[in-house]
């Protein structure tokens, strides 16, 4: 059975005729009749009583127009829907990334992109590199915000901004004074960091085995404004992207010696199917300039 035998068999049930049915799907009536007939074989079920003159749904009949019409309705909107999704009135962008970059650079560019797309919706995942890189390989989400260099090789990844890594403090710390700080200074501090698998965690855990040095981590929360209050009240210093503190007027950024430079970039599966929305969303993003992040 498939939708072309259904619609010859609604249009019978309609008009109670074949010769009418065959006019007004144009074919010839007896390709109506033995498309009826093969349909009544198949299911071994008689679909009409016939007479000389016309023709009368049986029982059975009855059900399958119902389940007709159901099934036609909904390839209707199938129809509809993947016509809208074409035309960007539906759809959606599913996207991981780490929750500092979700709080402090993309609430911007979500906003100019639900401007020029007010009918796409957008789900944000929050999670760590190393989460967004596996969900993205298996097929959990399309999009993902990763760190460049270190990405699987069935991730095509696209690049759209740069930030330094700065250590924070209280505008009173000696490390304030300073415009930058070697990590080998760190090891006498408490530190507050971001939990394991998240990019700011994986940035400290290369320069701990670079200088094998391993620092005092007395905290780990990926709130950052959690992180802000425990730097403001001396429980310790922290480290960030300089985005986070832009506006910040109660802590000091301070880079550290070597500068510590992370590129991010926008991934999917290489070779994998990216909807037009996250398509959309991928040129929407390489496209505009975000000059006052960089």
């Amino acid at each position: 059975m498939d939708m072309r035998q259904l619609e010859i068999f609604q249009s019978v049930a309609r008009h109670r005729s074949f010769t009418k049915a065959a006019n007004e799907i144009r074919i010839a009536q007896p390709a109506v009749s033995i498309a009826i007939r093969k349909l009544e074989e198949e299911l071994d079920l008689q679909l009409f009583n016939r007479s000389e003159k016309k023709v009368f749904l049986t029982a059975e009949g009855e059900v399958l127009l119902q389940h007709a019409r159901s099934l036609n309705d909904q390839f209707n909107a199938a129809i509809s829907n993947m016509n809208d999704l074409k035309e960007l009135k539906k759809g959606k962008v599913r996207i991981g990334m780490p929750a500092m970059m979700g709080a402090y650079f993309f609430p911007e560019v979500f906003g100019k992109f639900k401007k020029a797309y007010p009918f796409l919706n957008i789900q944000v995942h929050d999670e760590g590199t190393k989460i967004i890189q596996n969900r993205l390989i298996t097929g959990e989400i399309e999009l993902g915000v990763v760190t460049m260099g270190e990405t699987p090789d069935n991730l095509e990844v696209q690049p759209f901004l740069s930030q330094e890594m700065l250590l924070f403090v209280r505008k009173d710390h000696p490390f304030a004074q300073r415009k930058k700080v070697k990590f080998e200074e760190v090891i006498n501090e408490d530190l507050i960091t971001v939990k394991e698998g998240y990019f700011l965690r994986e940035a400290v855990n290369r320069m701990s085995r670079e200088f094998q040095i391993k620092p005092n981590i007395t905290f780990e929360t990926n709130l950052m404004t959690l992180t802000r209050s425990l730097v403001l009240d001396k429980y310790g210093i922290g480290i960030c992207l300089e985005m986070v503190l832009k506006d910040d007027k109660a802590l000091a950024g301070v880079s550290f010696d070597p500068p510590v430079i992370l590129d991010f970039g926008i991934a999917w599966k290489k070779n994998g199917y990216l909807s037009k929305a996250n398509r959309v969303f991928v040129d929407f993003l390489l496209e505009n300039p975000w000059d006052h992040f960089n």
